[in-house]
């Protein structure tokens, strides 16, 4: 394949063929933003009276890589990376229609996308997640003039289906049996309980060192201090009974055990001492979780993910507020948690059953008869 200079790839729509799209560098390309400054500075140079740019000798690929890195936003690598793939998508798309440049389309051709992706995804989730970045992104386009008309008119938004939403309920019990299954497993043991504990995402666990653990003398508790998927900071409470668990498993591989805050290894390491990857310790999690049986209240398989929803449920019936605990969990509102995590608890708390009285049928603390 021919090789493009930076100024080639955002400046020349001609190389936007269907062998170059599909090139598993360009992702790399895209997501590195080494060239921001360069790029940007030429279209800075252009600002007219009105304080408008001229994007116009942009490429598509181009646009792409500023709306991806554009300064005012705020995305992690991960979200930038997952942008990048879905705005890839959107371009191979075009580019198979014979379209070398999207800024020719039509509202009817944006329309027939969502279409397309609604028959290819049938998961209102995906299909929800796919048009909103693309909805950003040809936004900010048709704001910035880069588009003489507002393709976001031939999307519409989509309306999620609660019913596709997996029970993710896991009982206390059926913790307990799974964390049983690993008792001679301080790597696993360790790592459930964590989990479980914390409401920590997987990302949020493998990020942090060993020195990152401290000790509140104030609260006299552990903590340790991780970076959240929003881009903020958490500083975790590590339980003493997951502390024990995780020093043992840190003695099995070799490595120190006492909190030194100088200490660079892995706060969660592999068995090589070493970070995990995001993808090989999910899939870990899921193969593990399968082999202890640990299934949700109806009966569905578990994954590393449903450990946040047991920890949201957990404090919850144990008096914390809402709003705490979305802040613990990293949500952008309460709203998140209510309606995904605990939607079930709170409206079995709302309801009223229990002020409604059947003469002759009154109930006796809950006993059967």
């Amino acid at each position: 394949m021919t090789e493009y200079s930076e100024l080639q790839l955002y400046t020349n729509n001609d190389i936007q063929s269907l062998e170059y799209l599909y090139d598993p560098q360009l992702i790399h390309r895209l997501t590195d933003d080494r060239f921001y400054a360069v790029i940007y500075s030429s279209i800075f140079a252009s600002e007219n009276d009105k304080g408008d740019y001229d994007y116009a000798p942009l490429s598509n690929i181009g646009m792409v890589y500023l709306f991806l890195h554009r300064r005012n936003g705020s995305r992690n690598p991960r979200t930038i990376t997952e942008y990048a793939r879905e705005l890839l998508q959107f371009l191979r798309k075009v580019t198979e229609n014979e379209i070398s440049d999207f800024r020719k389309l039509k509202r009817s051709q944006i329309e027939a996308y969502q279409e397309w992706i609604e028959c290819e995804y049938p998961k209102k989730k995906t299909q929800a997640k796919k048009i909103a970045i693309l909805s950003s992104f040809l936004s900010w386009c048709f704001d910035e003039k880069y588009l003489n008309r507002d393709l976001t008119r031939g999307l519409t938004g989509v309306t999620l289906d609660k019913s596709q939403i997996p029970d993710r309920e896991i009982s206390p019990a059926s913790l307990q049996a799974a964390v049983h299954f690993y008792k001679d497993d301080p790597k696993f043991k360790s790592l459930m309980l964590l989990l479980a504990s914390t409401g920590l995402r997987i990302n949020e666990v493998i990020t942090p060192m060993w020195k990152d653990l401290y000790f509140d003398s104030i609260r006299n508790k552990y903590y340790v201090r991780t970076k959240t998927k929003r881009g903020g900071e958490r500083h975790a409470h590590i339980k003493d009974y997951v502390l024990q668990e995780l020093q043992e498993y840190r003695r099995r591989l070799g490595l120190s055990t006492t909190i030194d805050p100088n200490d660079e290894s892995p706060f969660y390491p592999n068995r090589n001492g070493k970070h995990y990857l995001l993808t090989s310790l999910s899939a870990i999690v899921t193969r593990k979780l399968a082999a202890a049986k640990l299934r949700t209240d109806l009966n569905q398989k578990t994954t590393a993910h449903y450990f946040r929803h047991y920890f949201a449920r957990a404090a919850y019936n144990s008096g914390a507020p809402v709003d705490k605990i979305a802040k613990t969990l990293d949500h952008a509102t309460s709203r998140t948690t209510e309606d995904n995590y605990l939607s079930r608890d709170i409206k079995k708390e709302n309801d009223v059953s229990e002020f409604v009285v059947i003469p002759g049928f009154e109930e006796r603390n809950g006993e059967n008869f």
